[in-house]
């Protein structure tokens, strides 16, 4: 019984050490981040922008983050551009400048930059795996602040920024 506990307990250990990191939650700050980077946009928008949610409705981690970033912008996050989340259930719903593409949504990657690019805009995420084929920019400040920019995903959509704000990126 003692040797049955202990094997149980071990491959409960086993298991937690093992099984796949949760996703990490999105916070104002992510969003204050982005939109600051927005505001450094050559012939970018400012003041209160609607930034389209792009997800994929059949992936639920992808609604997840949908759900979170919409309810991170609902009063309005930044300053010199303030960012308020719209959900759209496809690229093709988008119609502001700035999409933001969420976790899961790999499958839409291409189109969101399409559209980014027929919108003069560009894409943008908290999402690593993003980068370069759907996203012009990803942001993350856990644990520290870093801001990634796709040279091709930019020059796709014609997005250039000042040259001060080059500085803080890391290009990709």
């Amino acid at each position: 019984m003692k040797k049955n506990k202990f094997l149980l307990g071990a491959g409960l250990i086993c298991g937690l050490l093992f099984a796949a990191p949760a996703a990490q939650a999105d916070t104002v700050k992510d969003i204050e981040t982005i939109a600051k980077a927005v505001g450094f946009m050559n012939g970018g928008p400012s003041g209160a922008v609607t930034m389209d949610i792009v997800f994929d409705a059949g992936n639920p981690d992808s609604v997840a983050h949908a759900d979170e970033i919409a309810s991170l912008t609902s009063g309005g996050v930044g300053s010199k551009v303030k960012l308020t989340g719209n959900k759209v259930g496809s690229p093709g719903g988008a119609t502001s400048k700035i999409i933001f593409v969420t976790r899961g949504a790999d499958s839409l990657y291409g189109a969101a930059l399409d559209k980014a690019t027929a919108n003069g805009g560009l894409t943008v995420s908290t999402d690593p795996s993003c980068l370069g084929s759907g996203c012009v920019l990803v942001v993350q400040t856990q644990p520290s602040v870093d801001i990634l920019v796709s040279t091709a995903a930019a020059s796709k959509t014609g997005t250039e920024f000042a040259s001060a704000f080059s500085m803080m990126i890391t290009k990709k």
